[in-house]
């Protein structure tokens, strides 16, 4: 059977403050709960008024907690299971109300689920399919905060006459650390040979510098598909 993602805001509400966000829930259901809501508990002429004059707020400020604990009580035991992670949350409390919520509200408050629905717009995109043609350079490296390692790029250079008697005069070394938190990770991306015979290989470090990966590539495209298997928000 078909479940439908749908999403939900818990607010705090006292006298000082009538609707602090605590957090956005978000649930896999067969059926769509606001539409039922709709029907057994909203279908009258005071909520028809009520929405043409404020249309967003008779949706998205309308507290539901008790139209869900007495349609869906099962629902209602999942949203107040997934709030038990808060301790700020005791949802039996006549403080806390249940709104309708969005997708970008649960976006907010989720970076992972926010990070993987960004490389899915990504990849449907115009911009993801021009990526795919577009090959890394030296410019858009420096362009989004990679560093240029001049001393490790001359040793490379040397090694590389020394032992293999290969001229590397254009071989470069780059870095940078990303901002994901908590754990950032290290990107070492260099232009010299390699098994694939591509224009780059990176070389990817966790915040303890221990490898967790490497690739040869080309493309924007295919260093931003590396980022989100690494699950990082970074992009070139």
């Amino acid at each position: 059977m078909k479940k439908y993602n749908q999403y939900f805001n818990i607010f705090k509400t006292t006298l000082e403050d009538p609707g602090e966000l605590i957090t956005t829930i978000r649930v896999r259901y067969e059926t769509k709960i606001w539409d039922k809501i709709l029907e057994t508990y909203l279908n009258t002429p005071e909520y028809a008024k009520l929405s043409y004059d404020d249309s967003y707020g008779s949706i998205y400020n309308l507290n539901i907690k008790s139209y869900i604990k007495e349609l869906f009580p099962e629902v209602y035991d999942l949203i107040k299971g997934l709030a038990l992670h808060d301790n700020r949350i005791n949802l039996d409390d006549d403080y806390f109300i249940i709104c309708l919520a969005t997708i970008v509200d649960y976006r907010k408050v989720n970076e992972q689920f926010d990070n993987e629905l960004t490389f899915l717009e990504y990849i449907n995109s115009e911009k993801s399919e021009m990526d795919k043609n577009r090959y890394i350079t030296k410019e858009i490296l420096e362009k989004v905060g990679f560093e240029f390692l001049e001393n490790e790029s001359n040793l490379c250079r040397e090694a590389y006459k020394e032992n293999f008697e290969l001229c590397c005069e254009d071989y470069s070394v780059y870095r940078k650390w990303t901002e994901d938190k908590p754990f950032p990770i290290k990107l070492d991306i260099d232009n010299g040979q390699n098994n694939r015979g591509t224009k780059w290989h990176l070389h990817i470090d966790n915040s303890d510098c221990e490898t967790i990966g490497c690739a040869d590539i080309n493309t924007v495209w295919e260093f931003n598909t590396l980022m989100q298997v690494f699950k990082s928000k970074f992009r070139l």
